[in-house]
Formats: C-alpha cells, sequence, structure tokens
C-alpha cells in the first residue's frame, strides 16, 4: 500500500484543504447553493476521514510500531501441556506471558543452527524460556535479537538467547514456575 511508504504528515497542505471546503460552505449558503454547500460538507468530511487515515499510517511508519502476534487456542494448548508450570500460574501472570510471547514473536528471529527459521511451537518455546529466566528484568524486545536452537554448543555471543535441543528438553521436562 502507498501510505505504508510515507513518513511525513504535510499539515499545511491538509489545514489548506480543510480551510477551503469548511469556508466555502457558508458562502455557498448565502448566495444559496444549498445543494453545492452539502456537496462541500461531504467532500470536507470525507477529506477529514482520509487525512486522519493518512496521519494515523504516518504516525505508525515513523514510530516502526509493530503489532505483537497473537497466541491461538492451539498455541495456548500447546504451550500449558510443555510447561506445567504455565497452566498452574494466575491468570494475570499468564496475559503478561503471552503478550511478552507475542512481542518476542512479532520482532526477534528465531533460527536453528543452519540459521533457518524456526517452527513457531519451538519458537513459543524459547520465548517462554526466555520470559521466565528474565521474569524480573525490565522487558524490552529489540528487532535485532536473534533465538537459536541448535543441536550442539555454539558461539551464544552473536545471539540473544542461545539454547541446545538437548537443554531445551531438558527444561521441557522439568519447566519450574517463575513465581516459585
Amino acid at each position: 500500500m502507498v501510505l505504508n511508504e510515507i513518513k511525513n504528515y504535510r499539515f499545511p497542505v491538509w489545514i489548506t484543504v480543510f480551510l477551503c471546503l469548511l469556508s466555502a460552505i457558508p458562502i455557498c449558503i448565502v448566495f444559496n447553493l444549498l445543494l453545492l454547500a452539502k456537496i462541500f460538507g461531504v467532500v470536507l468530511v470525507v477529506s477529514i476521514l482520509f487525512a486522519m487515515k493518512y496521519w494515523f499510517t504516518v504516525a505508525k511508519n515513523r514510530n516502526n510500531i509493530v503489532p505483537r502476534v497473537v497466541l491461538n487456542k492451539n498455541d495456548f494448548f500447546d504451550l500449558s501441556r510443555d510447561f506445567k508450570s504455565f497452566s498452574a500460574m494466575n491468570q494475570e501472570d499468564q496475559t503478561v506471558i503471552l503478550n511478552r510471547i507475542g512481542l518476542l514473536l512479532a520482532q526477534a528471529k528465531f533460527v536453528n543452527q543452519d540459521h533457518g527459521l524456526l517452527e513457531r511451537r519451538e519458537s513459543i518455546q524459547l520465548s517462554y524460556l526466555y520470559i521466565t529466566e528474565n521474569w524480573t528484568d525490565e522487558f524490552e524486545v529489540n528487532s535485532k535479537w536473534i533465538f537459536i536452537l541448535s543441536n550442539t554448543e555454539t558461539d551464544s555471543s552473536q545471539y540473544k538467547f542461545s539454547i541446545s535441543s538437548l537443554d531445551l528438553n531438558k527444561k521441557l521436562s522439568n519447566a519450574q514456575s517463575i513465581t516459585s
């Protein structure tokens, strides 16, 4: 879409258009051109709606906002089955974890040892482990983060979170609650 590439508000242009349309309405009424006044009114409303859509899109583009990934019921079921501690948490903690997982899935990159993308379930598992291990830290996500799941030990200096498949299986079987 064209609007996704625009990063300039251009307020003076819009305000000039609004001012002209708004001032044309009473002038048309004075000269008894009611149909034309109604047309200007409709054009004014439509142009304001379009301008608002334009401005919100520009604000989104300028701030690089990435909407979080919403987990579905299957993801929720898999998470509850993989981590018994998740289903033991209260609803508030579960909501916080699900929102944080969604933010991680939206911005971080989840790869295997060959730098191929992980499946959704594995990405959710890595996200959950990262979140529970860093539960007390301030939660901020960077789009440059890379999470890796490898079959062997890897150099973790270039990755935000690194875990081997063996360690993941151990943690899946021994998952502890974050509140304990």
